[in-house]
């Protein structure tokens, strides 16, 4: 069966996803920096909605290089998920030459317990995916979230082919990055694997009684019906 997780950094947009009939969630903020870790209320919150959420644990925006206070932090914000309860964590450290970081990565799992975690798309951040794969996969992570290495999935589906062919029966291989209700069926099909990300998300005027028309603020939504849609397309794969 086909697994359906959807990026949301907005609590209307976790319930559309579980209304839509997805199977989890990916909990985050500053979607514009690819996504930091989530306000502890935030956490709290979603995770009393009736679908598994994964938490993104990344204290800041850019590089995936980070200093001891950096780790600390990642390491206080695990210790948090783990006694919220949250089904499982996403993240992905590398050192400052670009290579999977295997010290910062195990000290991290070993402090979620080794359980459920997702290496996101630092990955695509190193000069060799499947060298990248391959040490993540003796890490011990459950997932890979990638584009191939490319900087939208549809330019990393050969790649995505690859890693699934060589280690799909090792570690959930997830393509994400610009996948839609319209791509997400020819993606699955094309690489043979059985999870797919995205935020099927719609920018909508924020709401507010803000008077000064000066500034016409926005805000990320993931769309329900866009949801439901890409749940059809994939049904039957």
């Amino acid at each position: 069966m086909i697994k359906v997780e959807i990026a949301c950094n907005h609590f209307l947009s976790c319930q559309n996803a579980g209304q839509g009939g997805a199977h989890r969630i990916e909990l985050f903020e500053n979607l514009a920096e690819g996504g930091c870790t989530p306000s502890a209320g935030m956490i709290q919150k979603v995770n009393k909605l009736p679908i598994p959420i994964y938490v993104m644990i990344r204290p800041r925006g850019g590089n995936f290089s980070y200093t001891n206070d950096e780790v600390d932090i990642m390491l206080q914000d695990i210790a948090f998920c783990k006694a919220t309860g949250v089904a499982g964590i996403v993240l992905g450290c590398l050192t400052s030459t670009g290579e999977v970081d295997k010290k910062i990565n195990k000290k991290l799992l070993e402090a979620w317990s080794n359980g459920p975690a997702t290496f996101h798309r630092a990955i695509d951040r190193t000069d060799d995916v499947m060298k990248a794969s391959k040490i993540i996969v003796d890490l011990g992570f459950e997932r890979i979230l990638s584009s191939g290495g490319a900087n939208g999935v549809m330019d990393g589906l050969e790649v995505l082919k690859k890693m699934q062919k060589m280690l799909g029966n090792e570690i959930v291989i997830m393509p994400g990055a610009g996948v839609t209700a319209g791509n997400a069926k020819y993606i699955l099909e094309t690489t043979g694997c059985s999870e797919i990300h995205t935020t099927c998300k719609n920018n909508v005027p924020s709401l507010s009684n803000n008077l000064n028309k000066n500034f016409h603020d926005e805000v990320s939504i993931s769309d329900r019906l866009e949801i439901k849609k890409l749940m059809k397309n994939v049904k039957h794969l």
